[in-house]
């Protein structure tokens, strides 16, 4: 007996010099562990700062928007031209969207078709819509007359045609065959920007089609004015609520920006906006102003700048 005890005392017991050791690795852990848990705490205070600052912002934007309340006039977005639209208070770039838009095909039908205009933030909006009066289209009344010849009656029909053909096509609701209309698109280059349609969620913007693989910026620049958009279908981007997966798959955030996100969520109490993540470093300033357009705040979530003055998807 006292011979087995002799050996598992060899084989399991420390001497001084070995418990020396484990004491002081032990300590090490320990000192380990605690740096990791203050050291790596994010900045609080510098978020609260970064709040306190934006309700400032919101109060200032306020204050502009009464101030230029009283240079606004009735205006049809349809028709209003460039010096019209800068004396509303819209800005050079605003402006010159908003014409583009129109240049494209689109046709503003209500005021609520104003947040469709890429760059006019929600605010400005608000603002404008209450003085927006769409003109009716106009149709001339006369007695109808019944065409009985055959080749007077195909013209019509043929015009019809070029007018469905030479339509704007939706970017967000088209299908591949549809964008088989525009010059130098064929079938490949077709299911590509479908595809990348569905992993954007959606396009906001008709210069996207430059990141689509294949796609020259050129020809981009060439069937711009063929296209036109609408947010209604684009899928939006909860911060707070999506899942690991959803973030990764998007071509604007990718798998290692969506892990520290799902981090800083695990360590904050308070809703989750583009700002904070710029402002703890989480993503770049560059990546925020193009993921912004996708992304719906939480109705707890307050800010001036990223979502909520870029986000299409705020409905």
């Amino acid at each position: 007996m006292k011979h087995w005890r002799k050996i598992v005392a060899e084989l399991l017991g420390f001497d001084r010099r070995e418990r020396r050791g484990t004491f002081v690795l032990a300590l090490l852990l320990a000192l380990l562990l605690l740096v990791r848990v203050f050291a790596f705490r994010p900045d609080t205070g510098h978020l609260n700062n970064n709040i306190i600052s934006s309700a400032q912002t919101d109060e200032q934007v306020a204050v502009q928007a009464e101030d230029s309340s009283a240079a606004l006039f009735t205006f049809d977005p349809n028709t209003a031209s460039h010096a019209d639209l800068l004396s509303l208070g819209l800005t050079e770039r605003q402006a010159r969207t908003l014409i583009n838009y129109r240049s494209s095909g689109a046709r503003f039908r209500k005021p609520q078709d104003l947040l469709r205009v890429y760059g006019i933030d929600s605010a400005t909006s608000a603002r404008l819509m209450p003085w927006i009066k769409i003109a009716e289209k106009q149709e001339t009344a006369g007695p109808v007359r019944r065409n009985t010849n055959p080749a007077q009656a195909e013209e019509p029909q043929q015009e019809a045609v070029a007018v469905i053909a030479n339509a704007p096509i939706d970017l967000n609701m088209c299908t591949a065959a549809d964008l088989l209309r525009l010059p130098g698109i064929g079938p490949v280059l077709s299911e590509r920007i479908i595809r990348y349609r569905s992993l954007l969620g959606g396009f906001v913007d008709t210069g996207q089609l430059s990141e689509v693989y294949g796609l020259d910026s050129q020809l981009v620049v060439l069937i711009s004015p063929m296209l036109m958009l609408t947010y209604d279908s684009v899928t939006p981007l909860m911060l707070d609520s999506c899942s690991f997966s959803q973030m990764a798959r998007h071509p604007y955030v990718g798998s290692s920006t969506a892990r520290l996100i799902s981090k800083y969520r695990s360590l904050m109490e308070t809703p989750v906006t583009l700002g904070d993540l710029v402002g703890q470093k989480v993503m770049s300033h560059e990546q925020a102003v193009r993921l912004a357009p996708y992304v719906r705040p939480s109705p707890d979530a307050s800010g001036g700048e990223y979502e909520f003055i870029l986000s299409k998807v705020l409905k």
